[in-house]
């Protein structure tokens, strides 16, 4: 009999949609509108991941990444890179799928490489080399996706012992900071009282990155009324920009594989003060506005992709955004 490697790896590496579920439990956290629609977007993710590890790089992954719903399909394409790029690593690994994923998906580079950062936190791997290969404007998603990680299966140091990993330097503790904003949200349930009594016990130096990762986890996922987001904005106080510097940025991949929803205009009106459409044609033009150099090395003190969010969150100062 012909050994089924994908079942294997899946066996070995898989994950259990159940994972929120039990995160949810241990921190006591109510169901709610917000709570059911993070389940089906983490189980969306989770789906991807799997899918991958069975599946490969292959036509069977394209098939069955298209028959997620619409609105879900930029958390299974994150699970899927995840997935490959955990492929890559293993042996006999080097077949580069990530690159070529990206290349075949480029609407989801961002969401392939924050992927690419729960593979690294899984296995352990070296920061910097891992993200010498990656190019600048994209890279420090994947620490994103890394801090992502830590807000979700290790909440007990990262939230709630403010731990932030040794091998972290430079710019990727606040990258970092930017998706463990993200876990936030999701361990929380989009409970905004319980997220902005815990944001207190954080630093105020880390409390800009924390709220742009949270408002991108609520832009993005959605399920939340206009009440709650008032209730966000207000609890961010002076950091209200980050929270719509995160709205723009989760606008940004919606826009791009034109699926901004009802509530992704919500957000951005009352996070960014315009519409979703508008938040992302303007991180757009930011990009178009920076000179990028494609050799910048790691740990520099100003990455590319900080003078990218900079510029961006810029623009809300300039329309008056409540800081």
């Amino acid at each position: 009999m012909i050994p089924n490697f994908g079942y294997l790896r899946r066996s070995i590496f898989g994950i259990s949609t159940e994972v929120m579920d039990s995160c949810w439990q241990k921190l006591n956290v109510p169901d709610s509108p917000t709570r059911q629609q993070l389940r089906e977007s983490s189980n969306a993710f989770i789906n991807g991941y799997n899918i991958a590890l069975e599946t490969g790089l292959s036509e069977n992954l394209s098939t069955k990444l298209k028959a997620f719903d619409s609105d879900l399909l930029g958390f299974a394409y994150t699970g899927a890179a995840m997935g490959l790029t955990i492929l890559d690593y293993i042996p006999p690994g080097n077949q580069h799928r990530l690159q070529q994923f990206v290349h075949e998906h480029p609407e989801y580079i961002s969401s392939a490489h924050i992927g690419a950062g729960f593979a690294i936190a899984v296995l352990k791997r070296d920061v910097q080399k891992s993200l010498s290969q990656m190019i600048p404007l994209q890279r420090w998603w994947t620490i994103d996706g890394f801090g992502f990680h830590a807000g979700i299966l290790n909440w007990k140091n990262s939230v709630h012992k403010q731990i932030v990993p040794q091998r972290l330097a430079g710019y990727a503790i606040r990258a970092f900071d930017q998706g463990l904003g993200r876990g936030i949200w999701f361990v929380y349930g989009g409970d905004v009282p319980r997220i902005a009594q815990q944001m207190q016990s954080f630093p105020q130096n880390r409390h800009g990155d924390l709220w742009s990762g949270i408002a991108l986890a609520c832009t993005h996922t959605c399920g939340v009324n206009q009440e709650t987001l008032q209730y966000l904005k207000i609890a961010a106080g002076a950091k209200a920009s980050y929270l719509a510097l995160g709205a723009a940025l989760a606008a940004h991949p919606r826009y791009l594989t034109n699926n901004i929803v009802e509530q992704t205009n919500l957000a951005c009106s009352v996070l960014c003060g315009m519409s979703a459409s508008d938040a992302a044609q303007l991180t757009l033009k930011i990009i178009q506005g920076l000179t990028i150099d494609e050799q910048e090395a790691v740990f520099v003190e100003q990455p590319i992709y900080e003078t990218y969010r900079e510029g961006v969150r810029r623009q809300f100062l300039k329309n008056t955004v409540t800081v």
